[in-house]
């Protein structure tokens, strides 16, 4: 086993990881529930900015098993969640499901952000609306904001990232250690490949293609991009 910063915090081994079945279909009354899932939206004051966010709750309950907070690409908007009931789907399955619209793009208000603040603003809102157990899918540019962040455990319990950007800048993978699992479409020839290249060496990742997806593999391939997500947050939910 690997055992990361915080003693009392456990991640499944490497090789766990690799031998793990994330495909495996979830439930069809599952898909069907999400159906009866509503979602709220609402604004989170945060100094300059006025950050818009889509919010799906577990239905029926006030209990979730963790927050999965999404994270959208460059050119586009927390409204791609809402795409094919992604959203809804994950709040069926007990998830709370969280997308924002990141500074600069959809409907927040306030003026988009350097690099280097971009981590520093996501943590002040992690820490504003007071989450726990956060797991992640940020999508290509939106790893900008948490890579940074994956060489401590204080803010993320794992990270599903899509074709990410930026990896090029993880010079020290032995220090990035919170599990991740690297996707991308397998027709995606550029920024996908290239960040399994880069991220394959870090302590706790799997990597895995979306068949028959492009670049947005989580749209093109929505319900094999669901499973594969659910499936690696349940493995992670069972050695956190």
């Amino acid at each position: 086993m690997v055992l990361l910063t915080t003693p009392s915090t456990v991640s499944p081994s490497t090789s766990i990881l690799e031998r793990a079945d994330l495909c495996r279909p979830i439930p069809e009354n599952s898909r069907k529930l999400a159906q009866l899932v509503e979602y709220d939206e609402s604004r989170v004051e945060m100094g300059s900015h006025s950050v818009f966010v889509r919010e799906a709750r577990p239905p029926g309950a006030h209990y979730s098993k963790a927050n999965v907070l999404f994270l959208h690409g460059q050119s586009f908007s927390s409204s791609t969640w809402l795409e094919n009931n992604m959203l809804r789907t994950f709040a069926a399955l007990g998830y709370r499901a969280i997308a924002i619209d990141l500074p600069g793009s959809g409907q927040t208000r306030g003026q988009a952000l350097s690099q280097t603040e971009k981590p520093v603003f996501l943590m002040d809102f992690i820490e504003t609306l007071g989450l726990k157990k956060i797991m992640v899918v940020c999508a290509s540019m939106s790893s900008q904001y948490i890579l940074p962040l994956m060489t401590s455990n204080r803010y993320l319990t794992c990270v599903v990232a899509v074709a990410p950007s930026n990896t090029h800048e993880v010079t020290s993978p032995a220090s990035y250690i919170t599990p991740t699992l690297v996707v991308w479409g397998d027709r995606d020839t550029s920024l996908g490949p290239t960040a399994a290249s880069n991220l394959k060496n870090l302590p706790n990742v799997k990597l895995m293609k979306i068949t028959d997806a492009g670049h947005a593999c989580y749209l093109h391939n929505p319900k094999h991009f669901e499973n594969v997500c659910v499936n690696f947050f349940e493995l992670i939910r069972n050695y956190h």
